[in-house]
């Protein structure tokens, strides 16, 4: 039988080709296929920092809950206790949190510290913003589906409508 060979792309993404030829036998393929999905599923994962599993039938991976941070603040780490927060927000690379009248930044992206907060206790309102759900006080309507929130320290902030579901679930559908 003669030797033939096929590319085998192992990864997905455009920006990085990587390829590796392979003995065409259909055994061998859908094996490599079957190990190719593995590895894409776990690089896909890998990339947002999650923990990568060895094991195909456990978890994947899994996000630590935050109860302290450490954050910078006049030279010296603070050790800020999740529960603290009133809310957080958006600063590019970094975020800013808001914590009894005063505010922290630390050098984390909002969706990375959205992944490792209680969900029970934080909701993610827009984009740019989580807020500690014991803290809010009022919501107004306004204009397309979008709300006005006020804080117990009357900051407002707004909701977005594509948030909306999450503060709707919140409240048993009731908005």
């Amino acid at each position: 039988m003669k030797n033939k060979y096929i590319m085998v792309p192992l990864l997905k993404k455009p920006s990085i080709v990587l390829t590796e030829k392979v003995d065409l036998n259909q055994e061998i393929v859908d094996s490599l296929r079957t190990q190719l999905d593995i590895l894409q599923r776990r690089l896909e994962l890998f990339e947002h920092k999650g923990e990568v599993s060895n094991e195909p039938s456990a978890p994947v991976f899994a996000h630590p809950r935050l109860q302290r941070m450490l954050v910078k603040s006049d030279g010296k780490l603070i050790v800020l206790h999740t529960n603290d927060i009133d809310w957080i927000e958006a600063w590019g690379d970094y975020v800013r949190l808001h914590c009894k009248g005063k505010v922290h930044i630390a050098r984390q992206k909002i969706g990375d510290i959205e992944l490792q907060l209680e969900q029970h206790q934080y909701i993610r309102i827009n984009r740019s913003a989580i807020v500690n759900i014991d803290r809010m006080k009022e919501l107004e309507p306004l204009n397309h589906g979008d709300y006005l929130l006020t804080l117990c320290d009357n900051t407002q902030l707004n909701v977005s409508r594509n948030y909306r579901i999450y503060l709707s679930a919140l409240f048993n559908n009731s908005i």
